[in-house]
């Protein structure tokens, strides 16, 4: 119950719906493990050795070719 006080008392201070703090709290924190597991990712010896991490674009399966094997008649 403190918890759930603390957070009233924070939505009310900032003029915001217990929703949007906790929303906000929530995002926060989602983005923090992110960029740590990512930055464990990078230093991890396996996949610096695939290389996988070393792409130029952001995400190649957005990509409308990814996967298309190009062939050319002989």
């Amino acid at each position: 119950m403190e918890t759930y006080e603390i957070l009233r008392a924070v939505a009310s201070l900032e003029r915001k719906s217990l929703k949007e703090v906790l929303r906000s709290i929530i995002r926060d924190y989602a983005k923090k493990e992110k960029e740590k597991i990512l930055s464990e990712l990078h230093h991890d010896p396996l996949w610096k050795s695939i290389g996988l991490l070393d792409m130029d674009e952001e995400d190649l399966s957005e990509r409308d070719d990814w996967g298309v094997v190009e062939w050319e008649s002989e």
